[in-house]
């Protein structure tokens, strides 16, 4: 329990901030209530107790154990001491005693936190003995509330300042997170308006389009065109809008980019609906993905595939020139060349020895020109293989 007091005594920060005048102007009013000329705001950590703020003297801290208030603040009642040397509890006190003062009259108030915490007390305090009437004390309970009330505002005002310091900090790490990915980013609230621009979507927009509304006329406008770079998309069709609009998450959107300066840019668009607490649709948001590089790379894929088909066909034209050169040597060449042989032969026989000789280059020119046949026809094949590779 003491654990939890001293943390929240702690998260309000109170010595690490001079106090403000609307404090020492509520001290006087308690010292005015109670009819004394000394109040102060007292506060206790684990070991001492200091005085926030004091009128009718300077602030002193003590030893927790030395302190008046220190002996029944966390009981969380008003503590009412008109003689504090008549009272057992307090005449040993060094603020009775002359150590630390000569106090007669005390009284003080609890300062509770909303959550329950005695933080300390407001006290009102007099050399003389002094008696308060009911009155008076509920008056004093009253102020310390208002303290409390004065500590928690600061408290609020100081989480608010950090929450908003957080906030600015991480939003400049989310936009310069958002401003280094080499995609475009772009989102839109629920009235079309554009939320969010990052510098990709400057670099290939030609411009920054934060504030600006998806009215009509917007694909010309930011040179959004269908893949093949010249038909306009129609802005019903934009993906930011349908996302919006119908409240579905769209993929793989292929559209060109044709900047203002530079080549055009071939993107693929993902977009999705932004959605509230309660599902509603509060806005949407686009991611566009640069495949330039890819597209070129299949662009020459398939120009590379029409060369072939180009040189394939050619071969095969090849080869069938080469199919009828090789039947009209079969024909023209090698038929003739049989009837020679022929004659020859009969020659032979009739005692021509010659003709013996002629015969036998007969033969060897027919193969010659059968060797040549068959290479001609096994060039053939290895270049439809090849083609067909």
């Amino acid at each position: 329990m003491e654990q939890e007091r001293l943390r929240a005594l702690h998260e309000y920060r109170l010595r690490d901030t001079p106090p403000d005048d609307e404090l020492r102007a509520l001290l006087r009013v308690a010292a005015s209530i109670a009819g004394v000329a000394s109040a102060s705001l007292n506060l206790l950590d684990e070991h001492r107790q200091y005085q926030l703020i004091r009128i009718g003297g300077a602030p002193v801290e003590c030893a927790r154990e030395d302190s008046m208030c220190g002996v029944r603040f966390t009981e969380e009642t008003f503590v009412h001491v008109p003689d504090a040397r008549a009272d057992p509890r307090y005449r040993r006190n060094p603020w009775v005693t002359g150590e630390l003062g000569r106090l007669r009259f005390y009284a003080s108030a609890p300062l509770i936190t909303p959550r329950g915490h005695a933080l300390g007390t407001l006290c009102v305090f007099d050399e003389e003995p002094h008696e308060l009437a009911a009155a008076q004390r509920a008056q004093l309970t009253d102020l310390a509330g208002i303290v409390i009330a004065f500590f928690e505002r600061r408290r609020q005002a100081w989480l608010t300042a950090e929450l908003a310091e957080a906030a600015t900090v991480k939003q400049q790490w989310s936009d310069t997170l958002v401003d280094t990915i080499d995609a475009a980013v772009i989102a839109c609230d629920a009235r079309y308006r554009v939320t969010l621009w990052n510098r990709a979507a400057r670099e290939w927009h030609g411009r920054d389009g934060d504030g600006d509304r998806t009215s009509p006329g917007i694909a010309r406008r930011f040179g959004l065109f269908e893949p093949d770079g010249v038909t306009p998309i129609p802005d019903e069709d934009l993906p930011l809008q349908v996302a919006l609009r119908d409240g579905v998450v769209l993929t793989g959107r292929e559209m060109v980019i044709r900047r203002p300066v530079g080549d055009p840019v071939n993107v693929l668009v993902n977009a999705s609906p932004l959605r509230g607490p309660d599902g509603e649709r509060v806005g949407a948001v686009l991611a566009q993905s640069d495949v330039t590089a890819d597209r070129l790379r299949r662009r020459a894929i398939e120009e590379a595939r029409e060369r072939l088909a180009v040189a394939n066909a050619e071969l095969e034209r090849s080869n069938a020139d080469l199919t009828n050169f090789a039947a009209a040597v079969s024909h023209d060449l090698i038929a003739p060349l049989a009837a020679v042989g022929g004659y020859l032969e009969l020659l032979a026989e009739e005692g021509f020895a010659a003709a013996a000789a002629g015969s036998a280059e007969v033969i060897r020119m027919r193969d010659l020109i059968d060797g040549l046949l068959t290479d001609a026809l096994t060039r053939r094949s290895s270049g439809s293989a090849v083609g067909r590779r």
